[in-house]
């Protein structure tokens, strides 16, 4: 044995290792490496790789020739123990410091497997609350239905801002003496404007003057433009006249009607359904989100009832798996990228990474109690329920599909079922029913117990044959026992 391997177990399921290598191991290694330095430096007196070993370890140090091999060698023993210990690490150990001085040890910190106990999990009941529609939701999505049937409406008032109007509009220019001459800057008939105040026209103040009038009414008014006016017109007067044709205000319905309903879609005759339609729609989304906080509260209770116990780079793991789904999810929206979401966001990857710890180790906790779950109640996939499920995930064929669509469709089902794809997605089809399963557990159903396996069932028929036949055997020697006794004498009368 060329290992000496001692282990100290650690919080959080890590292991603390020191592998200290046999000293004719260093030898051999060292004079190994030695060869390879000699033949890259240069010592007066002696060629290159021509160098005697105790000379060159003279002029470079033991710690030199070590740095030569020392990774390399640490990847072997590293393997060698874990071999030589039996263990099979969660993940990659990670490499604290090595001992060069006199012996060669390094010093690592392994990552163990995750160790869950579940709770008394089929015990577990969590109330599910009443859902109702929110009326509040209903009422917003009435008004923004009634706010896309607006429209303008004659007004029977005086223009406002914001209406719009049909004018007559005739502007000419004055000479300095005020009269009027033939320069034409206006001229428009059945013209349709909307005064506004907050983005007037040119010139400032036409628009103040077209607010207040009536239909049929006609005005006539002068303005002025600024000297420092890009227009061609600029520091002239002009004499405007204005004749309002009709005047209609931007109006929105003050409730659902039945013309309305019917030009919202075909399957709404009256007001009533599609009032109906929105409420069942609330009711519906309301319904959703209700299951989907229950069964968070389900999942945490099962957390809570439960022991947990994972290595910190599980938890750096399941970060690594939450930045790739959202560096994912950026590119299919059209970024380029985490990277490039970082930057205009100002953020670094570490704060983001940290940003997510909290999400992540729940989400970790979550996933190791549902695996515990599919294994104590011996949940398997079926080859109808894999093949139930790619055939969602692929979507089903429409019914003109080509030749070509059908081709397609079965490539990425044939790659669903390959032998590196194939785990993943039974993994996800595990986690689905271990979270049906539990949430009818907490509804208080009816749940049988987990079937045997047939491999259970041959050891367990292994072990009651077993112990009949101890049983027989311990009756055989009882009757041996009874049967060597000698008969006991009758007490002699007396």
């Amino acid at each position: 044995m060329t290992l000496t391997v001692s282990t100290e177990p650690m919080d959080s399921r890590q292991l603390a290792m020191t592998i200290e290598v046999a000293e004719e191991r260093i030898d051999q290694e060292m004079r190994k490496a030695a060869r390879k330095i000699a033949q890259q430096v240069r010592i007066p007196g002696f060629r290159k790789g021509r160098v005697p070993f105790h000379i060159l370890l003279q002029f470079v140090g033991r710690e030199a020739i070590v740095n030569e091999f020392v990774d390399e060698l640490g990847q072997e023993v590293y393997k060698e123990a874990l071999e030589q210990e039996g263990l099979e690490p969660y993940y990659i150990g990670s490499l604290d410091n090595v001992d060069m001085e006199q012996e060669v040890r390094f010093h690592l910190t392994i990552p163990l497997p995750p160790e869950v106990s579940l709770g008394d999990y089929r015990g577990l009941r969590v109330d599910e609350e009443e859902v109702e529609a929110d009326e509040e939701q209903v009422q917003e999505r009435v008004q923004a239905i009634l706010e896309q049937n607006a429209d303008y409406v004659e007004a029977d008032r005086p223009s406002q801002y914001g209406d719009l109007m049909t004018i007559d509009l005739k502007g000419v220019a004055l000479d300095d003496d005020g009269s009027e001459t033939e320069t034409i800057v206006f001229d428009e008939e059945d013209w349709d404007v909307t005064p506004d105040q907050e983005n007037p026209m040119e010139p400032a103040g036409l628009d103040e003057e077209l607010v207040g009038l009536t239909s049929g009414e006609e005005k006539s008014f002068e303005i002025a433009w600024p000297e420092d006016s890009p227009s061609m017109y600029a520091g002239s007067t002009v004499r405007f006249s204005v004749k309002v044709h009709k005047t209609q205000a931007f109006q929105t319905p003050a409730e659902l009607t039945d013309e309305i309903a019917q030009n919202f879609g075909p399957d709404f005759e009256n007001a009533s359904d599609l009032l109906d339609n929105i409420r069942e729609n609330a009711l519906q989304e309301a319904t959703q989100q209700a299951e989907a906080e229950h069964a968070q509260k389900v999942l945490q209770g099962l957390i809570d009832m439960s022991e947990l116990a994972y290595p910190p780079v599980a938890v750096d793991l399941e970060i690594d798996r939450l930045v790739r789904n959202f560096d994912m999810r950026i590119r299919q929206m059209g970024m380029q990228g985490l990277e490039q979401y970082l930057e205009m966001s100002g953020q670094k990857i570490e704060d983001y990474r940290e940003s997510l710890r909290e999400d992540a180790e729940k989400s970790l906790q979550v996933e190791l109690a549902l695996e515990e779950l599919s294994t104590c109640e011996k949940l398997t996939v079926s080859e109808e329920e894999f093949e139930a499920h790619i055939g969602d995930a692929a979507a089903p064929l429409p019914e003109d599909a080509d030749d070509e669509t059908e081709k397609a469709r079965e490539d990425m089902l044939e790659m669903m079922r390959a032998e590196h794809s194939r785990p993943l997605i039974e993994s996800e089809i595990l986690r689905e029913k271990s979270v049906n399963l539990l949430l009818a557990i907490a509804r208080g159903e009816d749940i049988p117990e987990p079937a045997e396996s047939e491999s259970e069932e041959d050891d367990q028929a292994t072990a009651e044959t077993t112990d009949q036949a101890d049983d027989a055997a311990e009756s055989d020697q009882d009757e041996e026992a009874t049967a060597d006794e000698p008969e006991s004498e009758e007490p002699a009368d007396s």
